[in-house]
Protein backbone atom coordinates (compact mmCIF):
# COMPACT_ATOMS: atom_id res chain seq x y z
CA UNK A 1 0.00 0.00 0.00
CA UNK A 2 1.26 3.28 -0.33
CA UNK A 3 -0.12 5.59 1.92
CA UNK A 4 0.18 3.77 5.41
CA UNK A 5 -0.06 5.58 8.67
CA UNK A 6 -2.36 7.98 10.08
CA UNK A 7 -3.78 10.42 8.06
CA UNK A 8 -2.79 13.15 11.24
CA UNK A 9 0.85 12.46 10.09
CA UNK A 10 -0.25 11.93 6.71
CA UNK A 11 -1.24 15.24 6.39
CA UNK A 12 1.58 16.80 8.26
CA UNK A 13 3.96 15.30 5.76
CA UNK A 14 2.57 16.90 3.01
CA UNK A 15 2.82 20.07 4.83
CA UNK A 16 6.21 19.56 5.13
CA UNK A 17 6.84 18.77 1.40
CA UNK A 18 4.72 21.95 1.20
CA UNK A 19 7.03 24.33 3.03
CA UNK A 20 9.93 22.32 1.32
CA UNK A 21 9.11 23.44 -2.02
CA UNK A 22 7.66 27.06 -1.11
CA UNK A 23 11.01 27.77 0.74
CA UNK A 24 12.94 26.36 -2.30
CA UNK A 25 10.33 28.80 -4.72
CA UNK A 26 11.13 31.79 -3.04
CA UNK A 27 15.08 31.28 -1.58
CA UNK A 28 14.27 31.06 1.68
CA UNK A 29 17.45 29.53 3.60
CA UNK A 30 16.48 29.56 6.34
CA UNK A 31 13.15 27.88 5.88
CA UNK A 32 14.21 25.30 3.97
CA UNK A 33 16.91 24.46 6.43
CA UNK A 34 14.38 24.58 9.14
CA UNK A 35 12.08 21.39 7.16
CA UNK A 36 15.67 19.61 7.87
CA UNK A 37 16.77 16.95 11.39
CA UNK A 38 19.64 18.46 12.74
CA UNK A 39 21.57 16.04 11.44
CA UNK A 40 19.66 15.51 8.21
CA UNK A 41 21.27 14.97 5.05
CA UNK A 42 20.70 15.56 1.65
CA UNK A 43 22.65 13.28 -1.40
CA UNK A 44 22.04 14.11 -5.48
CA UNK A 45 23.94 13.37 -8.35
CA UNK A 46 26.30 16.91 -7.14
CA UNK A 47 26.58 16.96 -3.79
CA UNK A 48 26.59 14.93 -0.07
CA UNK A 49 25.72 17.04 2.60
CA UNK A 50 25.16 15.88 6.16
CA UNK A 51 24.02 18.23 9.07
CA UNK A 52 22.33 22.19 9.34
CA UNK A 53 25.84 23.49 8.46
CA UNK A 54 27.02 21.31 5.21
CA UNK A 55 23.30 21.55 4.21
CA UNK A 56 23.24 25.50 4.27
CA UNK A 57 26.78 25.70 2.55
CA UNK A 58 25.50 23.43 -0.24
CA UNK A 59 22.16 25.89 -0.80
CA UNK A 60 24.39 28.56 -0.62
CA UNK A 61 27.08 26.91 -3.51
CA UNK A 62 23.53 26.62 -5.57
CA UNK A 63 22.04 29.78 -5.23
CA UNK A 64 25.10 31.90 -6.06
CA UNK A 65 24.29 31.20 -9.33
CA UNK A 66 20.92 31.15 -9.64
CA UNK A 67 18.72 34.25 -9.76
CA UNK A 68 15.23 32.23 -9.58
CA UNK A 69 13.92 28.71 -9.21
CA UNK A 70 10.18 27.03 -10.08
CA UNK A 71 9.76 23.46 -7.71
CA UNK A 72 7.19 21.38 -7.71
CA UNK A 73 6.64 18.15 -6.11
CA UNK A 74 4.18 15.46 -6.03
CA UNK A 75 4.49 12.62 -3.51
CA UNK A 76 3.78 9.11 -4.34
CA UNK A 77 3.78 7.35 -1.20
CA UNK A 78 3.96 7.50 2.05
CA UNK A 79 4.64 4.67 4.68
CA UNK A 80 4.84 5.74 8.21
CA UNK A 81 5.92 3.42 11.32
CA UNK A 82 5.83 5.23 14.79
CA UNK A 83 7.73 8.20 14.72
CA UNK A 84 9.61 7.51 11.03
CA UNK A 85 8.69 7.15 7.67
CA UNK A 86 9.62 6.22 4.24
CA UNK A 87 8.30 8.68 1.59
CA UNK A 88 8.95 8.83 -2.08
CA UNK A 89 8.56 11.88 -4.05
CA UNK A 90 8.79 13.72 -7.52
CA UNK A 91 10.25 16.82 -7.85
CA UNK A 92 10.36 19.42 -11.47
CA UNK A 93 12.33 22.32 -11.15
CA UNK A 94 13.29 24.86 -13.13
CA UNK A 95 15.90 27.55 -12.59
CA UNK A 96 17.14 30.47 -14.20
CA UNK A 97 20.86 31.69 -13.58
CA UNK A 98 22.04 35.52 -12.78
CA UNK A 99 23.30 35.07 -16.15
CA UNK A 100 20.06 34.13 -17.74
CA UNK A 101 20.66 30.64 -18.69
CA UNK A 102 17.65 28.34 -17.76
CA UNK A 103 17.80 24.15 -17.20
CA UNK A 104 15.41 21.87 -16.17
CA UNK A 105 15.57 18.92 -13.70
CA UNK A 106 13.06 16.21 -13.19
CA UNK A 107 13.53 14.07 -10.46
CA UNK A 108 12.83 11.51 -7.46
CA UNK A 109 13.68 11.67 -4.07
CA UNK A 110 13.71 8.80 -1.54
CA UNK A 111 13.30 10.34 2.22
CA UNK A 112 13.39 9.41 5.10
CA UNK A 113 11.71 11.21 7.60
CA UNK A 114 11.46 11.29 11.93
CA UNK A 115 9.09 13.14 13.95
CA UNK A 116 11.08 15.52 16.11
CA UNK A 117 9.24 17.26 19.27
CA UNK A 118 6.10 16.39 17.16
CA UNK A 119 6.95 17.51 14.14
CA UNK A 120 8.68 15.66 11.07
CA UNK A 121 11.73 16.56 9.65
CA UNK A 122 13.62 15.15 7.01
CA UNK A 123 16.30 12.82 8.63
CA UNK A 124 17.65 11.93 4.58
CA UNK A 125 16.87 12.94 1.22
CA UNK A 126 18.73 10.81 -1.74
CA UNK A 127 17.53 12.82 -4.81
CA UNK A 128 17.73 10.92 -8.67
CA UNK A 129 18.20 12.82 -11.57
CA UNK A 130 16.03 11.28 -14.01
CA UNK A 131 15.37 14.06 -16.68
CA UNK A 132 17.69 17.02 -17.18
CA UNK A 133 17.64 19.47 -19.83
CA UNK A 134 20.40 22.24 -19.65
CA UNK A 135 21.61 24.67 -22.00
CA UNK A 136 24.30 23.98 -24.31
Amino acid sequence: MPFTGPVEDRLAIRELYGTYADASWRGDRALWLSTFAPEGRWTSHLFDAEGHAALAETWDGLWKDWSAVAFLAEIGSIEIAGHAAAVRSYAREVVQTHEGAVFKLCGRYEDALVRIDGEWKFARRDYTLTIGEFPA
